[in-house]
């Protein structure tokens, strides 16, 4: 079972607009209200992807209660931990026609509800039931009131009842739960770049910044890289380099998540229907990035998180470019 934690879900409203100017009214030409935070949208599309997953976190006030009811609508079982004060955020997602050639995109992210040490308490409670052939996945900015080390001390939790642990944040958070030895991080190539003092652009040195979080703690860092496709790095260097399929980028919100959900799936040896030839089973480190950038592209093609039919028609256009004996790994 996957056991997601968003510390800040929230409520995102996405709206689409011929033009934009500041300081006047604007109306949309459409809107649509989705359910969020990255682990909510991991394990949305676990649960896409045939999974079992419960998504965890915070939640507070009217908000929170709508979060829940849309994401168990969704068919994913929630097990939120409920403040007694505030509201969960509602984040605005601006979104106009292409401009030079690019979809141009503008959040407003609220900041969300302070969590208290009791609440604390209680996930951790959560955590705690977790066992043998599990993963907890922490994704996401902490919300106000965590500490920088909650996800490390989480981590440790899961780890010392089996269970093994993904890790996507950024910044202190994320070099706090690399001293747990997660068994994944995921940033992208802009976090590593920034983090390192590199270019972005420059591989050879993404992937030396990569390297040095494993050797940090991370088992495996799972970098992704837009359009570039994805990296795969362990403490001795690269891995597996992965192509992404092409196609028009519709909206970049949830894509990362999808890829974090895809990589695991494939990890779990899932297969997806009309591809049964594809899947070598359990542990396969190429399949598992093939099916995360399947599964990433999908969603950024798409309005919204993708479905596994989209995800299969684009898991053959996916390929590793370059793989070393250690693309397999012991679950």
């Amino acid at each position: 079972m996957f056991f997601t934690v968003t510390c800040n879900p929230a409520l995102d409203w996405m709206m689409r607009l011929p033009s934009f100017q500041e300081g006047a009214t604007n109306r949309s030409v459409f809107d649509e209200l989705s359910y969020g935070g990255k682990g909510v949208n991991v394990s949305t599309m676990l649960h896409r992807l045939g999974l079992e997953t419960r998504a965890s976190g915070f939640i507070a006030g009217t908000t929170g209660s709508a979060l829940v009811e849309g994401v168990e609508a969704a068919g994913v079982p929630c097990d939120f931990v409920r403040l007694l004060q505030g509201q969960t955020r509602i984040n605005v997602k601006m979104k106009r026609g292409e401009i030079q050639g690019a979809l141009e995109e503008t959040e407003i992210n609220g900041r969300g509800p302070k969590v208290g040490c009791a609440a604390v308490d209680q996930l951790r409670e959560r955590v705690a039931a977790l066992g043998e052939g599990d993963w907890l996945v922490l994704s996401g900015s902490l919300a106000p009131g965590c500490e920088s080390g909650l996800y490390a001390e989480l981590a440790r939790v899961a780890a010392e009842r089996g269970a093994r642990c993904v890790v996507d944040t950024t910044g202190a958070a994320l070099m706090a739960a690399l001293e747990a030895r997660p068994f994944l991080v995921k940033p992208n190539n802009h976090e590593l770049a920034e983090l390192a003092g590199c270019d972005a652009r420059d591989e050879a040195a993404v992937i030396g910044a990569a390297r040095d979080l494993a050797a940090r703690g991370a088992r495996y860092v799972l970098v992704s890289c837009g359009g570039d496709g994805a990296l795969l790095v362990d403490a001795d260097g690269l891995v597996a380099r992965g192509s992404a399929p092409s196609g028009v980028l519709v909206n970049s919100v949830g894509a990362g998540d999808s890829m974090v959900a895809g990589f695991l799936a494939g990890l779990a040896g899932a297969v997806l229907p009309g591809c049964e030839a594809c899947c070598p089973g359990e542990g396969d480190l190429s399949y598992a990035l093939r099916l995360g950038l399947a599964t990433g592209s999908a969603t950024a093609f798409s309005s919204s998180l993708a479905t596994a039919e989209q995800v299969a028609d684009l898991l053959s256009a996916t390929s590793v470019e370059q793989a070393t004996e250690r693309s397999a790994v012991h679950l």
